[in-house]
């Protein structure tokens, strides 16, 4: 992943635990040099795609309606990669584009999530170019839930964007954000 900085009012750094546990919606994003690069790179340097998905990355945070978490996948044509604030700086991280994601507690995971309950390869988060974002469980004795429903080792569960999604002791929603249309978002 590839951070950003975000910048708070709050005088003091919480631990993740902490920043968990309460949220500071006064805070603010700003956008670095480097996840401007990496959006540039996935998106092959079209400026108007960059432009059209720089606003739904900083807002994102604003999309959430269950918890202050989230995994954001985004598309452009065929190319997919995340944002997400889970981090223990809360800043906003992008990915390159890909088509398959680890969320776990192990650094090489993309989404490295450093929680109580959550495995080291906890859950994948794929994507298919004709049917979207799909969560699959890696087998963890704490699960994967979407909604409240555990998912079953290895059961394949394809997103909607506003899913509430829980690993381990943490809950997160999952947006969507297309760039282009893509032919299953009917």
């Amino acid at each position: 992943m590839i951070p950003s900085r975000s910048f708070s009012t709050d005088a003091e750094q919480c631990s993740f635990n902490d920043a968990l546990a309460s949220h500071d919606s006064s805070s603010t994003v700003v956008s670095p040099p480097w996840m401007l690069d990496t959006l540039f790179r996935n998106l092959g340097y079209d400026l108007e795609q960059v432009a059209d998905v720089i606003d739904p990355i900083l807002t994102a945070q604003n999309h959430c309606y269950r918890t202050t978490w989230y995994v954001q996948g985004i598309v452009s044509e065929d190319r997919a990669f995340l944002s997400t604030n889970i981090n223990s700086d809360r800043t906003i991280q992008v990915t390159l584009c890909a088509s398959r994601w680890l969320l776990g507690r192990s650094r090489r995971c993309t989404v490295a999530m450093s929680l109580p309950g959550i495995a080291d390869c906890h859950a994948a988060l794929n994507f298919d170019p004709e049917q979207g974002f799909l969560l699959t469980d890696l087998g963890t004795v704490g699960g994967t839930w979407v909604n409240g429903r555990r998912l079953a080792p290895a059961q394949r569960h394809y997103l909607q964007d506003g899913d509430l999604i829980k690993l381990g002791s943490l809950r997160f929603e999952f947006l969507q954000q297309h760039c282009a249309p893509s032919p299953w978002d009917d």
